[in-house]
């Protein structure tokens, strides 16, 4: 019990210093050193919530070292770049000593210390994520090579044991998560796995309870508000509402809306061409389609690419001959941004009444759902 009690005095003084401007430290000093880099410029730089980047402060490197001072109100992400390269290490920022450790040719995966939210988040990732993937990747394998990579069906047997192995993947990926986010209610890494695995993958129900446990600091920082943000709009597309209405051109400028759609049960399939889960799932649409398509279901894909071209080859190459629209702004399409997606494939199953009947169905998954729609009507 001592012990627990020594810990949590520990986190709340962890929190006091991170969460709120410490007097003890006004601002942040980042000591780096690039092995490798004898001189050039770094570049310490922040994205906004619509994605568009802005340089905060640039430093020469010196024999491979540099210094940035600064001050950010509260702890946020930031991404530290090498002039002339694309991608950087991507960090909690805090008003804290922090020290860099990379090398040139690898700056993502920069070692970085000091920063105690960015500790507490990544930790998540060195261990119970880790975990996870250990478990999972054995069993994608696995799924792989019965299937031939999509091309054959499993056998009755197959699917039970396929079926068992990804519920007992759920049930520890749930687990594990659910212990770190509770263990990690008073740090801004509780709030940030919420938002990573719970919001793509939780109920709504869940995602508020794991909300509601959250300390009021925590749900006042930046990523708490942007944690209930997302709550307010899993509502607006949760089971039982009407979907938000949309309207986007299709690939040859026509404008299709979602209303035209009403009278039938329509998926709403957000995807991408560079989306290799969606490619994968495709074929499934593809038969989904053929199968209940003169019964009243249809698809309406909406494409997270940013450019045309290879959006129009991919609905060609995978045989996707249903309406697809897009207005080529990626992960910012307007469509995608009103619904909430974070991740592709995502989909919406939505009712003639024009209301939601259930998300992300997939693989025998739709196939049950339309089968029991249909086998009704």
């Amino acid at each position: 019990m001592k012990s627990t009690i020594v810990k949590s005095g520990f986190l709340a003084l962890a929190l006091s210093a991170a969460i709120t401007s410490c007097s003890k430290k006004e601002g942040y000093t980042i000591n780096g050193n690039i092995a490798g880099l004898d001189k050039g410029t770094v570049y310490l730089e922040y994205s906004d919530e619509k994605g568009e980047k802005k340089i905060i402060d640039s430093a020469v490197v010196k024999e491979g070292a540099f210094t940035l001072n600064g001050k950010v109100t509260e702890p946020l992400f930031h991404t530290l770049k090498i002039k002339g390269q694309e991608y950087g290490t991507y960090f909690i920022l805090s008003n804290e000593d922090i020290k860099v450790e990379a090398k040139k040719d690898s700056m993502f995966i920069a070692k970085v210390t000091g920063s105690v939210q960015n500790g507490f988040y990544k930790s998540y990732y060195d261990n119970e994520f880790k975990k996870i993937q250990g478990v999972a990747g054995p069993i994608y394998k696995l799924s792989d090579s019965l299937t031939q990579n999509g091309k054959v069906k499993l056998t009755p047997e197959q699917q039970t044991m396929m079926d068992k192995k990804w519920k007992d993947l759920g049930d520890l990926a749930d687990d594990l998560t659910d212990k770190f986010i509770r263990k990690n209610k008073d740090n801004i890494g509780g709030a940030l796995v919420i938002e990573d695995r719970i919001v793509a993958y939780g109920t709504p129900e869940k995602i508020k309870e794991y909300y509601g446990i959250l300390s009021p600091e925590v749900q006042k920082s930046f990523y708490g508000k942007k944690l209930k943000k997302s709550i307010d709009l899993i509502e607006k597309t949760a089971i039982g509402v009407t979907a938000p209405e949309f309207s986007q051109t299709d690939v040859n400028g026509k404008v299709v809306k979602l209303s035209d759609y009403k009278g039938k049960y329509v998926l709403v399939d957000f995807w991408a061409s560079w989306c290799g889960p969606c490619r994968k799932e495709n074929p499934n649409v593809v038969e989904a389609y053929k199968t209940y398509h003169d019964k009243g279901f249809d698809v309406l894909g909406v494409s997270l690419d940013g450019k045309k071209e290879p959006w129009e080859k991919a609905i060609e190459k995978d045989g996707l001959t249903w309406t697809h629209v897009s207005d080529l702004k990626g992960w910012q399409n307007e469509a995608a941004v009103l619904y909430g997606v974070k991740m592709v494939p995502t989909n919406y199953l939505i009712g003639p009444d024009g209301k939601i009947v259930a998300k992300n169905l997939r693989e025998a998954e739709l196939q049950s759902k339309l089968k029991e729609i249909f086998s009704k009507s």
